[in-house]
């Protein structure tokens, strides 16, 4: 009889065991999901306000330079090396909407001098010439945008019987003048502000570059 007993007792455990056994399984099979973690904002891209706020810069936008300082070579002085100059942008240049340089920007640039003479039967001229060139500007944030500008200023002396004597002029460009300077090409990616204003005239008085012979269309 405890035989009987102990061996149902035994087939019993087995049953309860062979009954659990699917639902343990369930759960070990029903793991814990880790939170999926969220796409990245493309807002939040460092990149992104960058981009927004560059424009295309097209060759040829004129951008008016003013000169801070008299560049003056004497008439009867010359200097073979080339020397380097600093200027700045004269007004707000703007482009489809977009300001791209500021009033004040910085603008760099160089001129070297020759002199030439001539001489006649009764008169000696010496002229004095000093050409500048404007390179570049970098704008207010810190983007260089290349730039054109070549101009030749002539200066000189005439002395002589005929000439009644001896005339000089420097070849000099003045503090406060106005050079017309242009985009020198393509500038892909300039940082630049969204505004509503529009550009102002360009001066009257405003020096242009040399004559340049440009290729005919094709």
């Amino acid at each position: 009889m405890r035989n009987y007993r102990a061996a149902s007792a035994a087939l019993l455990a087995a049953a309860a065991c062979f009954v659990l056994m699917p639902s343990y399984a369930a759960r070990a099979q029903v793991l814990p999901r880790e939170p999926a973690s969220a796409a990245p904002d493309a807002s939040a891209s460092p990149h992104s306000a960058d981009e927004q706020n560059t424009v295309a810069v097209p060759r040829g936008v004129i951008v008016p330079i003013l000169v801070t300082k008299d560049v003056r070579v004497g008439a009867n002085g010359s200097s073979p090396e080339e020397h380097r100059v600093k200027f700045a942008v004269d007004q707000d240049v703007i482009v489809d909407g977009y300001l791209i340089a500021k009033a004040g920007d910085l603008v760099e640039g160089r001129y070297d001098t020759q002199t030439n003479q001539t001489n006649r039967t009764f008169e000696k001229t010496t002229s004095q010439e000093l050409e500048l060139d404007i390179d570049d500007l970098v704008n207010f944030c810190g983007d260089t945008i290349h730039l054109k500008f070549t101009r030749t200023f002539v200066g000189g002396t005439r002395s002589g019987f005929l000439s009644f004597g001896v005339h000089e002029h420097d070849a000099a460009i003045g503090r406060g003048d106005v050079l017309q300077a242009s985009t020198d090409r393509v500038e892909r990616h300039v940082c630049a502000e969204p505004t509503t204003a529009s550009a102002r005239p360009l001066p009257k008085s405003i020096i242009t570059p040399d004559t340049e012979m440009t290729p005919p269309p094709v």
